[in-house]
């Protein structure tokens, strides 16, 4: 048998996350759906403790720097934003699961406070780049943020074309207010 590597290892963390939550993830169910010995896992992680914060790293680069990066390669700050919106019309899932875990755990919770952060940063900074107003652009983000979050947490999700006619909506309302005020 080929040897795991450390990004299958997390990959599969995520998966278990996603479908079955938290208290799911123990070493036991992931060297089960592996089909590996505890060993395996002990090879690329010190304990548990060390691959739930090499996890927590890896949901941070694959769910919110890899879009940021990909983002980035437009040259307009509208595209950039484009993208982003792009990227979050079919959330996983895996967003409300770490939100819960978050609510559970301090390391977790400090984490998603961090990615938290990160997406409205970015977010501002393109607006921004836009408009050069920053209660503009931090309110904005603010707003588009709050509407992805909480469009996972309503049963059944607003996603896709739903969750895209709501971000265009905001998107108009604020450009509207924002004429209104200059007037």
């Amino acid at each position: 048998m080929a040897q795991l590597s450390r990004r299958r290892w997390l990959e599969e963390g995520l998966a278990l996350l996603e479908e079955a939550g938290a208290e799911a993830l123990t070493i036991e169910s992931l060297t089960s759906r592996l089909g590996v010995t505890k060993g395996s896992f002990y090879h690329h992680f010190a304990n548990f403790q060390d691959f739930k914060q090499r996890l927590l790293e890896f949901w941070e680069e694959e769910g919110t720097l890899r879009i940021i990066q990909w983002a980035e390669q437009e040259d307009s700050p509208p595209e950039k934003l484009a993208r982003v919106i792009r990227a979050s019309l079919h959330p996983p899932r895996l967003d409300v699961t770490l939100r819960a875990w978050a609510l559970q755990d301090e390391q977790v919770r400090v984490h998603q406070q961090r990615i938290d952060q990160q997406r409205l940063a970015y977010l501002e900074a393109v607006v921004f780049a836009t408009r050069a107003d920053r209660l503009y652009a931090q309110s904005l983000a603010r707003v588009l943020y709050s509407l992805y979050v909480g469009s996972q947490h309503i049963i059944p999700p607003i996603e896709g074309e739903d969750l895209g006619a709501l971000y265009q909506l905001v998107q108009q309302w604020f450009a509207k207010e924002s004429q209104q005020c200059l007037s």
